[in-house]
This record gives structure tokens, C-alpha cells and sequence, in this order.
């Protein structure tokens, strides 16, 4: 005897006594979900955004260890840097009057913006010389040039100095720049990053924010014009991320809104068929930021993408049992009954769905990276609040409206699933996959090895840069400082000598400079280097009358010793930059171009080998860094992946085979969820697309929200085969019940993540690309992939015919 599981013929009536329960207590309910979004709201507000590496790695983490270590020895690492050409101007930067405004652009920088630790400049850059025998330490600029020629003579000395090169100069003297050092970093304490310290927490109170507008507003003051600025850095890559990911959550999510509010008024023509769906999403969206500011959590990249995936998300529910119910309305007239009816019938579907989609999100919580754990949590807290509403909330709203008199025609109930043409291809797609099953799975399986063959060739990167899409201005700003100097991205090696005084010893320079050396050959990536090697150098040259003969490293530790000591003594201020206080450890930084992450570790690989093979006379040594940490994330996200992915696959195959009381039906139904996966990644390793911490959600997001119309395709073609005891048949009635749902379900999914293409964000159009043409694929798949395996495998038992009390219990759902 063919029997539906008695825990979800249990679930099934406990759903429609909820149905009743809602529709009997509206006021009741009503009022709680006004009390809830209140205590959301309250929460959301203490919410901020935060895109330091606090966000990505737990404090316990080594690899931040190592970095928040790195930042005690030498301070903070961020900075912002303003690249300049005067075009118009004989002699460019070198021409007199631009280095006068550059001289009090120096001074008004370092006055006037917020959070500065030091402006340095060729107005004011510390420049070392010796002069009969003794060592003057000055700036280039103590005394301004009087005349063009006497700058002129300055320029070709600061040419000279390599330590400027590059950095403070281009080697033709057509750029120039200005470095603006940090006191503060983004991982530090709120309390220290606010200007205001009762201003609030929101952005504009907050470093970077208010250091990248002071300086902006600075840069465009009538008295520069003529000097062209292109002003990049951590202070203005963070403070853009922060800025543009605020600005994208919302923007994108009342797109989204919008448009998903449009297609549910085409698809269901009424008030409360996009009233009903918005509110329990929109609320849904608000009780995961209030989850958010309850955790006492930040708000990071992944946020974004929240408020448009729980829109797409959390509207297929409601899709289901609007639809359920317009029939149900149709043919009983009764608006209570209607709706116990439909939560009885989708109750336990929109259940299930709901739990395998937080089991699709909850799987990144395994995620080493903090800000995809804390997304996949908080997601799954939005889909869960999302489900609740739906069966509650969109009841309440379901219960208003007008009552029929009597039941409606033929031509009503045709309206009611989605019209003539909706149903006809319905109709087709079911004869297509009667008459080809077979047909159907062997091209399956050719496209799954063909396409699926590219996941060999997916390879795991990132690049920060490719945050901001080409069209914004501070990714072309950086583009272009990239091809002249400076190097915005960075890591650092720490040489720990392991006593105080240990630096002074020539033979550990020597490792340093070797070391340094090593770097400068990866010139794809790397652009500039410096360490405590540069200054002994320049040292020892300035008290040897400037000859370049002696621009090597003093060949004794006591020459070493006498040579700071002598810098200190002369004003030298650059020595916390190179060395710890006691000598013991020095920092190799090395300056680098915005590139993909896979580069810097090919350059931290070659250099990691080199040390690892040379004599490093007793120096331990310590990548680490801001490059250092997205290397780290290379890892994590690999890891991210295999885990994810196999957990959540593990976790949803359970679930179905608990769901439908069945191994076989369960394992089979998981057959078109591996599809979308395969065929994606396949696609994106043939077409070279990289996995990033943002894509590596993919597999598991799109498993959850795919494996969703799986469920209720299998919950429904169950229970008419039972009813009927014909697989045709069975199929014939199942696409006519929930095949509108589920076409509608995906072009709802499909438009959402869509609408992230249109973000300002590179990541963020890449992800919504890949993710809106899984859940396509997903769709085809149930639609014709597991049918046909339905007809082939016949995972019910054999046919027969129904059991006539069976038949009739069955039948009753309907009546």
C-alpha cells in the first residue's frame, strides 16, 4: 500500500491548522510583527560598515596575528597616495610655481585632514648629504629656490637618490607624488576612528571616510588648478569600498524591490499578489540586519548582496502559496478554507524548501573567512524569518478581500493557473520529456562532460581592484598610478634577529639585501622596495662626499651602530619605519601593483624559496602585510569551497531522502541540483573565470535555493502518482499544478540576481551573472532532467492502480 510519511501527513495538517490559527488572530499576529520590526529596526541602527581585514579574519587567526604584530613594531601601513602631473607647466612637478603649491598643500594636508600621522613630499622629504665630512640631515625644500634654475639643480640631486625613485618621483621627473601616512588603521577600535566621538558611527564620522573627503576637498581647491591629481591608496580604496558598499545595499536592494514587485503584479494582477510577497521580504531583510546589529557584528561586502538574495529568495514561498490559493479561492469561494487548503497542500514543500536553503547558506559556516561565516549565518536567518512570515504575515494579508458568492467557471480557474499560453507550454514540456526521456538523459550526461570537463581548469584568485567596476573613478585612478609609480597594493617581510642591538650586525643586512634584491627582479608585480638597507646605504654614501662607489652596506657593526646613532643626532625621523624600537627586527616593504592575488603569491613563493635557501645567518623571517593576508585568503577560500559545497550536498541529500521518507527518491531527486553546479563552475573554468571569496558562495547557494523547486516538482508528482498510479499521468498534473509556480519562482530568482549586474561593483556583476544562470539551468533540469529519470528509474514503486481509500483521502485536499 503506497503511503505519504506519516510525519509529513503530520506536518501537512499542522500547516493547515496554522492556516486557520493566522487567519482567526489577525490582529494578534499583526501586532507581533509590528513589535518585530521595531526590534530589528533598533538593532540595524547600531550597524556599521567595516572592510578592514578584521572583517575577513578572526583575531585569534595566525596570519592576522603576524599582521597586528607587524603594525605594533612599525605603526600603521595605510596610507593614501596622491600621484600629480603639472602638464602645462614647464619642468612638470620641478617647475617653481607647482612646488610652491605643492609646499603648502603639504603643509595644509598635514594640518588640516584628519587621522595624519606625517605628509611626506618633495617639498619636504628628508634628504641626507654630507659636507665636509660632516652629515646634514634636511628637508629637500628647507630653504625654497629663489629662481627656476637653482630648483632645477635640486631636481637632478633628487634623481640621484634611489630611495626616491619611484616613490616620490618617476625616474623621467614627469610625475611626482605625495605620501599621506596614517595614524590610525581600519582594525582599530571604534572608539578611535570616530572624528566626532559623539557624531555617531555612521560613515562620514569615521576614518577613512573623513580622511578621503578632507583630502579630496583639499585637492579641489581652486589654488592646485593646473597640478593634475590622481589620489589612491588604503585610505581611498577602503573609504570607496565602505561608501559604494553602503550606498549598493540599498540601491540594489530597492531595485530589486521594484522589479520583482513589477513581475508579481504581471504574474498575479493584483494588490496583494506584490503586496503580500514585498512586506514579508522586506521584513525578512531587516530582520537579518537587526540580527546583525544583535551580534554586535559589521557590515562588510557580503551584506550587499543580502537584501537582493532574500528578495528573490524569500518571494518564492509566498509565489507558491499565492498560487495554491488563487486556485483553491477560484473553486471553493471560501477565503478560509482556501487558505488552510493551500498551507496544507504547500505547507510542508515551502517547509522543506526553506530548511535546505538555510542548509545551502549554513554550510559557509565552516568558512575560515569571518565575513562568509557571518553571511551564511545571517542569511539564514533572513530565509527563516522570510518562511515564518510567509506562513503567518502573508496569511493575515491573504485573509483580506473581497468574498465570492459561488465558485468560479472553468475560464476563472484557467485564469487562476496562469492562463491559456502558460498552460499549453506546461503541456508541452510534459509530452516532450514522456516522449524522450531516454533522448533527454543521454544529452545530459554529453553537456555535463563536455562543460563539467572545465572544472579541472578552475583556478582560485582574487584581486581587490576588481571590487569596483572599470567604470569608477578610483579604479582608473589606480590603473593609472600602477603603470607610473608607487604601487598601491603592499606586503612585508619582518627579519627578527631575536635580540636587541641584532640588526646592527652586517651580515644580517646582507640577508636583507639579498632578499630586497630577489623582489626587485619581480618586476611584473612589484614596483618599489624599501628597508633599513636603503638608509644605511644613502648613509654611508653621504659620509664619503656623496661618492657612489661607497653606496653599499658599512662593513662593520660598529660603523652600523655609529651611523644610526649619528642619524638620530642629525634629525633623521625615518628609522621607526625600518627598524623595531630595539633594533631587533627590521620590515622589507614591498610596494606592488593591484593585481590578482595568484601574483603576489608567485612573488612570495620565489621569495619565500630564495630565503628558505639561503644562509639567513640565525634571522628568522615572517611574511606578512596586507598582500601577506589576501595570500592567506587564497587558501581559505579553497577550503571555503570543498567544505561548503560537500557539507551542504551532504546535508540537503539527507533532507530529501528524510523529506520523502525514501533513499531512493531522495538520491535521485538530488540528481538535477548537481547539474547547475557542474555546469557553472565547468563554465567558469573553460571561459578562465577565477573563484573569489565573493563566487565560492555559488555552489552553495545555488544548491539551496535550486534543490527548493525540487521539492515541491517531487512533494506534488508523489502525490498524483499516488492519487493515479501512472507516471505519465502523474507528470501530465504536476506541471499543470506547480509548474506555473515554479516557472514564476525562477524568473523571480533569475531577475533578482540579475538585477546585480547592474552594480558599480566587478565582483558583484560576475556573481549575480553566475548565480541567475544556475538557477536557470536548475529549472530546466527539474523541468525535463528529473522527469525523465522519474520515468525511467520509476523511484515510486511500480504502477498500478490507487488504492481507492487513498484515492479518496488524497482527492479530499482538493475539495
Amino acid at each position: 500500500m503506497r503511503e505519504q510519511s506519516e510525519l509529513v501527513e503530520w506536518l501537512s495538517k499542522g500547516f493547515e491548522k496554522i492556516g486557520a490559527w493566522s487567519y482567526d488572530h489577525r490582529l494578534f499576529v499583526f501586532t507581533l510583527c509590528v513589535a518585530l520590526l521595531a526590534a530589528c529596526g533598533w538593532f540595524a541602527m547600531g550597524t556599521r560598515f567595516d572592510n578592514s581585514f578584521e572583517a575577513y579574519f578572526d583575531n585569534d587567526d595566525p596570519a592576522y596575528q603576524a599582521f597586528l604584530q607587524f603594525r605594533e613594531d612599525f605603526g600603521s601601513d595605510e596610507s593614501a597616495y596622491i600621484l600629480y602631473e603639472a602638464p602645462d607647466y614647464p619642468y612638470g612637478p620641478f617647475n617653481l610655481e607647482v612646488m610652491g603649491k605643492i609646499r603648502r598643500l603639504t603643509e595644509a594636508l598635514a594640518e588640516e585632514v584628519p587621522f595624519v600621522d606625517e605628509v611626506t613630499s618633495l617639498a619636504n622629504a628628508e634628504f641626507i648629504e654630507g659636507v665636509d665630512d660632516e652629515l646634514l640631515i634636511h628637508e629637500v625644500l628647507e630653504e625654497f629656490p629663489d629662481s627656476q634654475e637653482k630648483l632645477l639643480e635640486i631636481r637632478d640631486k633628487v634623481l640621484e637618490k634611489e630611495i626616491y625613485r619611484g616613490g616620490l618621483v618617476s625616474a623621467d621627473g614627469k610625475y611626482a607624488a605625495l605620501v599621506v601616512d596614517m595614524a590610525r588603521a581600519s582594525v582599530d577600535p571604534l572608539e578611535k576612528i570616530q572624528l566626532d566621538p559623539d557624531g555617531g558611527t555612521g560613515l562620514s564620522n569615521l576614518y577613512p571616510q573623513v580622511t578621503f573627503h578632507a583630502i579630496e576637498k583639499i585637492l579641489a581647491r581652486p589654488e592646485y588648478k593646473g597640478i593634475r591629481f590622481y589620489h589612491t591608496g588604503d585610505v581611498a580604496l577602503n573609504s570607496n569600498y565602505n561608501m559604494t558598499a553602503q550606498g549598493e545595499s540599498l540601491r540594489l536592494g530597492i531595485v530589486a524591490a521594484v522589479i520583482i514587485a513589477l513581475l508579481l503584479l504581471y504574474f498575479f494582477k493584483s494588490a496583494m499578489g506584490v503586496g503580500g510577497p514585498m512586506v514579508v521580504v522586506v521584513m525578512s531583510v531587516l530582520v537579518s540586519l537587526g540580527f546583525v546589529g544583535l551580534m554586535g557584528w559589521n557590515l562588510d561586502l557580503m551584506v550587499i548582496m543580502m537584501p537582493t538574495v532574500l528578495i528573490a529568495v524569500g518571494v518564492a514561498d509566498a509565489v507558491h502559496i499565492l498560487s495554491e490559493f488563487r486556485v483553491l479561492h477560484a473553486a471553493h469561494s471560501d477565503r478560509r478554507k482556501a487558505l488552510k487548503d493551500s498551507m496544507y497542500l504547500v505547507g510542508v514543500p515551502c517547509l522543506f524548501t526553506s530548511v535546505t536553503t538555510i542548509a545551502g547558506f549554513s554550510s559557509m559556516s565552516v568558512s575560515p573567512i569571518k565575513a562568509i561565516r557571518h553571511f551564511a549565518i545571517y542569511s539564514s536567518v533572513g530565509v527563516a524569518a522570510a518562511f515564518l512570515l510567509t506562513v503567518t504575515l502573508l496569511i493575515v494579508l491573504l485573509s483580506f478581500g473581497r468574498r465570492y458568492s459561488e465558485a468560479k467557471g472553468d475560464e476563472d480557474l484557467l485564469h487562476a493557473r496562469g492562463g491559456a499560453h502558460m498552460q499549453a507550454g506546461l503541456k508541452w514540456v510534459a509530452r516532450f520529456v514522456t516522449r524522450r526521456p531516454k533522448s533527454i538523459i543521454a544529452v545530459s550526461l554529453a553537456l555535463f562532460a563536455a562543460v563539467g570537463a572545465g572544472m579541472v581548469r578552475l583556478e582560485v584568485d582574487t584581486n581587490f581592484l576588481n571590487e569596483f567596476s572599470p567604470r569608477t573613478k578610483i579604479r582608473r585612478v589606480t590603473e593609472k598610478v600602477d603603470t607610473v609609480m608607487g604601487g598601491a597594493g603592499s606586503f612585508s617581510y619582518i627579519f627578527d634577529s631575536g635580540e636587541p642591538e641584532g640588526m646592527y650586525d652586517p651580515e644580517a643586512l646582507a640577508v636583507i639585501e639579498a632578499a630586497q634584491k630577489k623582489a626587485d627582479e619581480q618586476d611584473y608585480l612589484v614596483m618599489k622596495t624599501y628597508s633599513i638597507v636603503d638608509l644605511l646605504k644613502d648613509l654611508n654614501r653621504a659620509m664619503h662626499n656623496g661618492d657612489q662607489e661607497y653606496y653599499r652596506l658599512p662593513e662593520s657593526r660598529q660603523l652600523v651602530a655609529q651611523y644610526l646613532l649619528l642619524y638620530e643626532m642629525s634629525g633623521g625621523e625615518e628609522l621607526s619605519e625600518y627598524l623595531s624600537t630595539d633594533y631587533a627586527r627590521a620590515n622589507l616593504e614591498i610596494r606592488c601593483r593591484m593585481s590578482r592575488t595568484s601574483k603576489y603569491e608567485e612573488a612570495a613563493d620565489t621569495l619565500n624559496q630564495h630565503l628558505a635557501e639561503a644562509d639567513t645567518k640565525g634571522l628568522n623571517w615572517a611574511l606578512t602585510g596586507m598582500g601577506a593576508l589576501w595570500i592567506e585568503l587564497i587558501d581559505y577560500i579553497m577550503q571555503s569551497q570543498i567544505r561548503g559545497f560537500l557539507l551542504a550536498f551532504a546535508v540537503i541529500a539527507v533532507m530529501m531522502c528524510l523529506v520523502f521518507n525514501s533513499i531512493r527518491v531522495g538520491l535521485v531527486s538530488m540528481i538535477p541540483n548537481l547539474a547547475p553546479i557542474i555546469i557553472t563552475l565547468g563554465t567558469m573554468g573553460w571561459m578562465a573565470i577565477p573563484l573569489d571569496y565573493v563566487k565560492l558562495l555559488i555552489a552553495c547557494v545555488a544548491i539551496g535555493i535550486a534543490v527548493d523547486d525540487t521539492v515541491h516538482l517531487v512533494s506534488r508528482f508523489r502525490h498524483e502518482f499516488y492519487r493515479t498510479g501512472n507516471y505519465a499521468q502523474a507528470m501530465n498534473l504536476t506541471m499543470a499544478e506547480v509548474g506555473r509556480a515554479l516557472f514564476i519562482t525562477t524568473v523571480v530568482l533569475v531577475t533578482g540576481f540579475s538585477i546585480l549586474v547592474i552594480s558599480i561593483m566587478g565582483t558583484l556583476q560576475s556573481f549575480g551573472m553566475l548565480v541567475a544562470a544556475t538557477i536557470l539551468v536548475a529549472l530546466l533540469a527539474d523541468f525535463f532532467l528529473l522527469p525523465a529519470v522519474f520515468l525511467l528509474l520509476k523511484p515510486f514503486g511500480p504502477e498500478g492502480r490507487p488504492e481507492p481509500a487513498e484515492a479518496e483521502a488524497e482527492a479530499a485536499a482538493f475539495n
